[in-house]
Protein backbone atom coordinates (compact mmCIF):
# COMPACT_ATOMS: atom_id res chain seq x y z
CA UNK A 1 0.00 0.00 0.00
CA UNK A 2 1.32 3.36 -1.01
CA UNK A 3 -0.18 6.66 0.11
CA UNK A 4 0.73 10.08 -1.21
CA UNK A 5 0.18 13.29 0.77
CA UNK A 6 -0.24 16.70 -0.92
CA UNK A 7 3.40 17.73 -0.44
CA UNK A 8 6.15 18.54 -2.96
CA UNK A 9 8.11 15.38 -2.23
CA UNK A 10 5.08 13.13 -2.60
CA UNK A 11 4.00 15.03 -5.73
CA UNK A 12 7.21 13.95 -7.48
CA UNK A 13 6.72 10.34 -6.37
CA UNK A 14 3.04 10.37 -7.33
CA UNK A 15 3.77 11.88 -10.75
CA UNK A 16 6.40 9.24 -11.43
CA UNK A 17 4.00 6.46 -10.39
CA UNK A 18 1.15 7.80 -12.57
CA UNK A 19 3.39 8.14 -15.63
CA UNK A 20 4.97 4.69 -15.13
CA UNK A 21 1.59 2.91 -14.71
CA UNK A 22 -0.96 4.30 -17.20
CA UNK A 23 -4.54 3.21 -16.49
CA UNK A 24 -3.87 2.39 -12.83
CA UNK A 25 -6.73 3.22 -10.44
CA UNK A 26 -6.08 5.38 -7.39
CA UNK A 27 -8.45 6.08 -4.48
CA UNK A 28 -9.22 9.15 -2.40
CA UNK A 29 -11.25 9.02 0.83
CA UNK A 30 -13.64 11.94 1.36
CA UNK A 31 -15.82 13.09 4.25
CA UNK A 32 -19.29 13.53 2.76
CA UNK A 33 -21.76 15.72 4.65
CA UNK A 34 -25.22 14.16 4.86
CA UNK A 35 -28.32 15.38 6.71
CA UNK A 36 -28.17 12.32 9.00
CA UNK A 37 -24.44 12.65 9.72
CA UNK A 38 -21.06 12.74 8.02
CA UNK A 39 -20.00 9.66 6.09
CA UNK A 40 -16.62 8.55 4.77
CA UNK A 41 -16.67 7.43 1.13
CA UNK A 42 -14.02 6.77 -1.48
CA UNK A 43 -13.63 8.07 -5.01
CA UNK A 44 -11.89 6.23 -7.84
CA UNK A 45 -9.33 8.15 -9.89
CA UNK A 46 -8.02 6.77 -13.19
CA UNK A 47 -5.73 8.97 -15.26
CA UNK A 48 -5.73 9.17 -19.05
CA UNK A 49 -2.50 9.99 -20.92
CA UNK A 50 -2.09 13.61 -22.04
CA UNK A 51 0.63 15.12 -24.20
CA UNK A 52 0.53 18.45 -22.39
CA UNK A 53 0.33 17.47 -18.69
CA UNK A 54 1.50 13.87 -18.70
CA UNK A 55 -1.86 12.55 -17.53
CA UNK A 56 -5.28 13.98 -16.70
CA UNK A 57 -8.34 12.95 -14.75
CA UNK A 58 -11.29 14.92 -16.11
CA UNK A 59 -9.95 18.45 -16.39
CA UNK A 60 -7.43 18.03 -13.54
CA UNK A 61 -3.76 17.32 -13.99
CA UNK A 62 -1.70 15.16 -11.64
CA UNK A 63 -0.76 18.03 -9.33
CA UNK A 64 -4.35 19.29 -9.14
CA UNK A 65 -5.71 15.88 -8.22
CA UNK A 66 -3.18 15.41 -5.44
CA UNK A 67 -3.71 18.90 -4.02
CA UNK A 68 -7.54 18.79 -4.18
CA UNK A 69 -8.28 15.16 -3.31
CA UNK A 70 -5.16 14.07 -1.37
CA UNK A 71 -4.11 11.97 0.43
CA UNK A 72 -4.35 9.39 -2.35
CA UNK A 73 -3.72 5.66 -2.10
CA UNK A 74 -3.52 2.77 -4.54
CA UNK A 75 -5.40 0.29 -2.32
CA UNK A 76 -9.21 0.21 -2.30
CA UNK A 77 -10.48 1.39 1.13
CA UNK A 78 -13.12 -0.44 3.17
CA UNK A 79 -15.81 2.24 2.83
CA UNK A 80 -18.68 2.78 0.38
CA UNK A 81 -17.96 4.30 -3.03
CA UNK A 82 -18.99 7.90 -3.58
CA UNK A 83 -20.97 7.31 -6.80
CA UNK A 84 -22.64 3.94 -6.29
CA UNK A 85 -26.15 2.97 -7.29
CA UNK A 86 -27.19 2.56 -3.69
CA UNK A 87 -30.66 1.30 -4.47
CA UNK A 88 -33.68 2.97 -2.91
CA UNK A 89 -32.88 5.37 -0.12
CA UNK A 90 -36.37 5.45 1.35
CA UNK A 91 -39.06 2.82 1.62
CA UNK A 92 -42.12 3.48 -0.57
CA UNK A 93 -45.10 5.16 1.05
CA UNK A 94 -47.67 2.41 1.55
CA UNK A 95 -50.43 4.61 2.99
CA UNK A 96 -53.37 5.18 0.69
CA UNK A 97 -53.95 8.84 0.04
CA UNK A 98 -57.19 10.51 -0.90
CA UNK A 99 -57.78 10.79 -4.64
CA UNK A 100 -56.94 14.22 -5.95
CA UNK A 101 -59.86 16.55 -6.63
CA UNK A 102 -60.47 17.31 -10.23
CA UNK A 103 -59.27 20.80 -10.94
CA UNK A 104 -61.42 23.18 -12.93
CA UNK A 105 -60.51 26.43 -14.55
CA UNK A 106 -61.46 29.49 -12.55
CA UNK A 107 -64.11 31.79 -13.95
CA UNK A 108 -64.00 35.53 -13.96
Amino acid sequence: MTAWQPTRRDLKKFTRDVLDHPGKTYYSVLDVVQPWGDTRMYQEITFKPSRLWGATWGHHGIEGVLSLYGPITDVKPDVRPLFDGGGKQHAPDTTVSQPAKKRTLARR
